[in-house]
């Protein structure tokens, strides 16, 4: 088992929404929601982690890209959409209904600082694929004061 550390405490209101989907999602013939989101369903995810990357992708078939929506927020990956039913007014009877229409949502962990500016999604043949490239490390390089010395209080040059 792997215990992953925030570095915020989690909500206990998310937390308690949270339990209440795992519990609504062990009873048969409940359909499974995005946590905390009410009459949302989450599309089946995997996350993985490269040498330089979080690498997100989510099956979400039957749609176009203009009904997904992708936001980095701190240390979350938000990813929102809406598969619409585009046979609900028609008269059906089904004898199995497993493939969820409507709005969808999933949050993703994200482990590490990610550099936004490289941060790619693409979506083709049902699946969306989202590339989380890790932040490269910046080095300061401390600057010197030189022209003073440790009587004077004057005027300063920085060498850069």
């Amino acid at each position: 088992m792997f215990v992953v550390r925030r570095t915020k405490p989690r909500d206990p209101v998310r937390v308690q929404q949270e339990m209440e989907e795992v519990f609504r999602a062990l009873m048969p013939g409940r359909p499974s929601a995005a946590p905390g989101q009410g009459n949302l369903w989450r599309p089946p995810i995997e996350v993985y982690e490269t040498q330089d990357a979080l690498v997100v992708c989510a099956e979400i078939a039957g749609m176009s890209e203009d009904h997904l929506r992708v936001v980095v927020d701190g240390d979350l990956l938000l990813i929102r959409g809406e598969r619409p039913d585009r046979r609900q007014h028609e008269r059906r009877s089904y004898h199995e209904a497993r493939i969820p229409y409507g709005t969808f949502g999933a949050d993703v962990f994200v482990p590490f600082p990610v550099d936004p500016d490289r941060t790619e999604a693409e979506y083709h043949n049902g699946f969306l694929r989202i590339v989380l490239p890790r932040a490269v490390a910046r080095t300061i390089v401390p600057r010197r004061l030189t022209g003073v010395t440790a009587g004077e209080a004057g005027s300063t040059t920085i060498d850069g």
